[in-house]
Formats: C-alpha cells, sequence, structure tokens
C-alpha cells in the first residue's frame, strides 16, 4: 500500500505506522473485539497483536483528509445527502454543495407531479 502523504504517529504513545504500540496505549485495538485494549474484556495475551495504523477520514466528494466535524439532524442529513453516501464522511463545504444542488431534497420525484422544473 502506498499512501500519498505521511501518517502521523499514534497519539497515544508515540510510535510509528507499522510498529506495535507501546504497553497501555489507549488507542490499541483488541484483535478479538476491535475495541481499545485498555478498555474491552478480553484480556489477553493475545496470539498476536494490530500494529498503530493511521486511519484517516476522507471527505467521499472532494477528498479532504480529516474534514473537521459538524452537526446536522438525522432528516436534514437523509434530505440533501443522496442515499449511496449518506453513510459517508462529507466536509461542510460539500455538504453545503448538496444543499445548493438539491434545495428540495435530493429525492425529486420523477413523474406524475407535473413540475418539470
Amino acid at each position: 500500500m502506498t499512501k500519498k502523504w505521511k501518517s502521523p504517529p499514534c497519539i497515544g504513545c508515540g510510535v510509528e505506522e507499522g510498529q506495535l504500540h507501546k504497553p497501555g496505549c489507549d488507542q490499541e485495538w483488541c484483535p478479538e473485539c476491535g475495541g481499545q485494549v485498555i478498555s474491552c474484556r478480553h484480556r489477553g495475551p493475545f496470539p498476536f497483536r494490530i500494529p498503530y495504523l493511521h486511519i484517516t477520514c476522507l471527505c467521499a466528494m472532494c477528498g479532504e483528509q480529516r474534514p473537521k466535524l459538524f452537526m446536522v439532524s438525522d432528516f436534514e442529513w437523509q434530505y440533501y445527502v443522496p442515499l449511496p453516501l449518506q453513510d459517508e464522511w462529507l466536509c461542510r463545504d460539500c455538504y453545503e454543495e448538496f444543499k445548493k444542488l438539491f434545495p428540495r431534497g435530493w429525492m425529486i420525484p420523477t413523474q406524475g407531479t407535473g413540475d418539470t422544473s
């Protein structure tokens, strides 16, 4: 796998991507449940440990890395964001663009309404 950017070190223990977390790191994943090792019910010893892997969030439309989080109601999200993108990350700018593109919502009826605009 070739990344287009350098991954930052782990925010919990400072190791580089691909290295094992330092003991007690709150960012280490449990290989059995996927939760945080320090707070899950599995205590090990584990047959293997999951090395640090930086997983970044990307806006599904423009590719912005780690877009700033924002909140809208579920109703508003489902109204403006097309169905294939509703479970994806979007940056605020792309979300606002959907609102401009679909001011009456993305599920505009295509027949039987008499509305051709």
